[in-house]
């Protein structure tokens, strides 16, 4: 059961310092995770169950990583509607246990309906308070380790999803895919500099 609002005290701190943390596995060994959470993984939710605004939301933010990726000279990266259950999933078990934190990636290689991907990364982030897809996107590229996710030369395919929790907060992951066989450059582990950062607006779809 997801909580009841919380004081409006909460949501303006949690509109001005989101939460989120990174994580990624190659193969059958997950780097560490750099925050605490829960831990397992969570059932795969499809899109369709998601409302019309967090779909707007998932894709607003899918847009700027792509715009980002261009300014770059990085190839843009695929929407994939598997990833996309997987992340929608991963937000509803965080929003029940009120807790920001990493599946456990290396589980879902190798598995249905991700059989076909020999990498995963997954960006995730949490807010108290209502805020746009452009506040997500832009807390994921000033942080060095989610940086690294959207700008990976390593990664081909991508799934986003955001939950709307009834108390207010926001969750959102992102999952990043490498499909195996197709010719991809190694995942890197450098971190990109944050400049340009082409989609630094605090706007687009919002909760509420």
């Amino acid at each position: 059961m997801i909580r009841g609002r919380r004081p409006l005290a909460a949501v303006a701190l949690g509109v001005l310092l989101p939460l989120s943390s990174s994580c990624v596995v190659v193969g059958s060994t997950p780097a560490p995770s750099t925050g605490a959470g829960p831990s397992g993984t969570a059932t795969a939710v499809p899109a369709d169950e998601a409302t019309a605004v967090e779909q707007d939301m998932a894709q607003a933010v899918f847009h700027r990583v792509n715009a980002e990726r261009e300014a770059r000279g990085l190839p843009p990266l695929s929407w994939d509607d598997d990833l996309a259950a997987v992340a929608r999933g991963w937000n509803t078990v965080m929003a029940e246990r009120d807790r920001l934190g990493h599946q456990d990636l290396g589980s879902l290689l190798g598995q249905e309906p991700l059989g076909d991907l020999e990498g995963l990364g997954e960006n995730v982030f949490q807010a108290t308070g209502p805020v746009p897809a452009g506040t997500v996107h832009a807390g994921w590229m000033r942080s060095d380790d989610h940086r690294v996710n959207v700008l990976q030369p390593g990664w081909d395919r991508l799934g986003i999803a955001v939950l709307c929790a009834d108390d207010g907060s926001v969750w959102a992951t992102q999952e990043f895919g490498r499909t195996a066989g197709a010719g991809l450059p190694a995942v890197a582990s450098e971190t990109p500099p944050p400049e340009p950062l082409v989609r630094p607006e605090d706007d687009g779809p919002r909760c509420g």
